[in-house]
């Protein structure tokens, strides 16, 4: 049986889960999930609790959902979306914060994290943008929206 190989490369697997940027997303949603774990067990921390761990893990969600769209807009969007996401997630880290729940250390942590995801989402999402206007919205063997810089080392 033939291995699904990433179009364009001779060894990495064509799966989300082989990108960094997935990676990185699950890290991040893990580790807000452990952080709500925890928090006080009070109605308020619930509702933030609820609201951080929903915007964390849509992150990585939606990068694997845009993985899986077969035209690059519809890839795009899902970057997109997930950006928002990183963003909300930020913004919850910081009332967290503010409220007391967390030291300055972790959310200086997590919003580094946060930031990451953010920078590392825009380049992926302008790179699409690029190769939207250079070439066809329908991938093909021949256009890859993933480099091997884009995988995890060790994971293919």
């Amino acid at each position: 049986m033939a291995e699904n190989l990433e179009p364009g490369t001779q060894n990495q697997a064509y799966s989300y889960r082989n990108l960094l940027l997935w990676q990185k997303a699950q890290a991040l949603a893990l580790e807000v999930i452990r952080l709500v774990a925890s928090l006080p067990r009070d109605q308020t921390t619930q509702v933030i609790g609820w609201q951080i761990v929903g915007s964390a893990g849509s992150i990585a969600a939606n990068i694997a959902e845009g993985h899986g769209r077969f035209t690059l807009p519809a890839h795009r969007n899902h970057l997109s979306i997930a950006k928002g996401s990183a963003c909300e997630t930020d913004g919850w880290v910081d009332l967290l914060h503010r409220a007391g729940f967390i030291d300055a250390a972790s959310e200086r942590s997590l919003h580094d994290s946060c930031d990451q995801l953010i920078r590392m989402l825009t380049a992926k999402i302008v790179q699409l943008e690029r190769m939207e206007k250079s070439k066809s919205s329908r991938l093909s063997e021949d256009v890859t929206p993933y480099t091997p810089s884009d995988y995890a080392a060790g994971r293919f």
